[in-house]
Parts: structure tokens; C-alpha cells; sequence
């Protein structure tokens, strides 16, 4: 696709596609261990990954060319941007929070007293919202901006955090925290839909490969080592059973990271109308 709608179009089914591969993924391993046991449930979706990536990598377009794509690489000196700095930051937290509510999620649910299948079936619900968030989520980027969007989403995440999920592992109350999965699924897409259009207005078409890439790799340092980290902050003493309380440093750990990315994300904006001038909509 070669229009700036058309790849944005794109980035959007993508999302969507991953939306209900989250919800149909979610019941369908919970039957498989059931019934195969882990062995024969990694084996399958093993075979499922090397055949739909084989495919697509088959039927995967050549590289275009780009009359003004720049080809220097970012220094340490881009650095000294504000508005770069800020941004770089926001894509290593955004990863760094994503998957930590899915992930440990139907664990925190039967640690308030949730059957596994019921917490199953909450994360199933966490990616179906998101699959009709992701359409209104684009909509909304296209009248308000791509900034405002992104600023919208991360205050809904982080006062989910704050005000649903942390009070539902100390008060132990379940229905919190269905509200924040329901939360966290509707703005769970939107990062991945405009960031990349946001960035590429900042940056202006020439730089923002280069500056994408960088972008791009922090988001992948991100996504392998926020897991990790938050489950190394989970409490728990020898073989005892999780309750809430015991997840209230990952959470902690979400929350503050999020308030971060939201000032980061609120001085981007700020510096691009002191570059730019004023707009609503940005």
C-alpha cells in the first residue's frame, strides 16, 4: 500500500487480526492443556507459528523504493531532542506495560477466587473488547489527532491501574477488576494503530525511517524484558497460594511507569505546538 491512509488502514487490520487471535487463542489453549496436556499444546502452536510465518513470509512484497528516505543513522546527539527523547521513552514503557495485565492475568483472577476457565474466559473478553475498540480507536485518531489519542489511551490505562486494578488486590474484589480488563482491552490496540502515523508527522518523511528504527528496537527490548520484571516483583513465599496483596508491586510498578509515558506524551505535545503553533487537533 503506497497512501499514507492505505498503511494506515493496514496497520489497523493488523491489530484487528491480533485482537481476535487473543480471544480465540486464550479458549482454545485453555481446552488443549485440558485435553493434551502442555507438550502437545507448545507442539501445535509451534507448527501453527512455522506455518502461517512461512506463508507470510512468502507471500511478503519486495522492498520499495523511496525517493526521500534518509539513510544516516541516529546518533547520540538526537538525543539531546526533547521531543525525540520523550518519545523514545514512551516506546519503551508502553511494552514494558502492555502484556503484564494479559500475562498474569487469569493467574491475579483466581487469586481473587475465579476458576481458571472463568479467568480464561476474562481474557478472552480483555481481547474482544478490543476487537471493537480498534475501529472507533482510528476514527477517533482521525478527528482528534494522533497525539490526543495516544495521551486519551494512556490516561484511561493508567487510571485503570490506579483506581480498578490495585484496589481490587487489596480489597480482593473481582468485579474491579473486570472493569479494568474491560478497560485495558479498549485502548489495549490503539498504541500499535497511531503511534507510527504520530511519529511520522514529528519527524517529517525524511527522518522518520532512521528514527522509526530506533524506536522500533527499544519497543523490542521492551516487549522481552517487561514480563520478566514484573513477574520478578510478584510476592510469594514457597509454595503458598497467590492472593491479591501479592501482586500489588507489579501493579505499582504499571501504574508509575504509565504516569511517566503520560508526561512524556503531554510534553511532546507541548513542544510540537511550540514547533508548529497550536492546533486542537494534533
Amino acid at each position: 500500500m503506497s497512501s499514507h491512509a492505505d498503511e494506515s488502514a493496514e496497520r489497523l487490520l493488523t491489530v484487528i487480526a491480533a485482537a481476535v487471535g487473543g480471544t480465540t487463542f486464550s479458549l482454545a489453549i485453555t481446552a488443549l492443556l485440558d485435553k493434551v496436556g502442555v507438550r502437545a499444546t507448545l507442539g501445535i502452536l509451534s507448527a501453527f507459528s512455522f506455518v502461517a510465518l512461512t506463508v507470510a513470509s512468502t507471500l511478503a512484497l519486495p522492498p520499495r523504493k523511496f525517493e526521500k528516505r534518509s539513510t544516516k543513522l541516529v546518533g547520540w546527539r538526537t538525543f539531546k531532542a526533547p521531543l525525540f527523547t520523550c518519545l523514545f521513552v514512551v516506546n519503551f514503557i508502553h511494552p514494558l506495560t502492555l502484556a503484564v495485565p494479559m500475562v498474569f492475568g487469569p493467574e491475579f483472577a483466581e487469586s481473587l477466587g475465579m476458576a481458571s476457565t472463568k479467568a480464561s474466559y476474562l481474557l478472552a473478553v480483555n481481547s474482544g473488547v478490543g476487537i471493537l475498540s480498534r475501529i472507533p480507536a482510528g476514527a477517533l485518531a482521525d478527528q482528534i489527532g494522533h497525539q490526543n489519542t495516544l495521551i486519551i489511551a494512556t490516561s484511561i490505562y493508567a487510571l485503570a491501574t490506579w483506581f480498578l486494578w490495585l484496589p481490587s488486590a487489596l480489597t480482593g474484589n473481582a468485579g474491579l477488576y473486570v472493569g479494568m480488563s474491560v478497560c485495558h482491552g479498549l485502548i489495549n490496540g490503539v498504541f500499535n494503530i497511531v503511534m507510527n502515523s504520530a511519529q511520522k508527522q514529528l519527524f517529517g518523511d525524511e527522518m522518520y525511517y532512521p528514527k522509526n528504527g530506533v524506536m522500533t528496537t527499544i519497543r523490542g527490548i521492551g516487549y522481552v524484558i517487561g514480563v520478566p520484571i514484573a513477574g520478578a516483583m510478584v510476592r510469594q513465599v514457597g509454595d503458598e497460594k497467590l492472593s491479591g496483596v501479592n501482586f500489588v508491586n507489579p501493579i505499582v510498578y504499571v501504574g508509575t511507569l504509565l504516569m511517566i509515558s503520560l508526561l512524556c506524551l503531554l510534553n511532546v505535545r507541548w513542544l510540537d505546538a511550540r514547533h508548529s503553533g497550536w492546533s486542537w487537533v494534533r
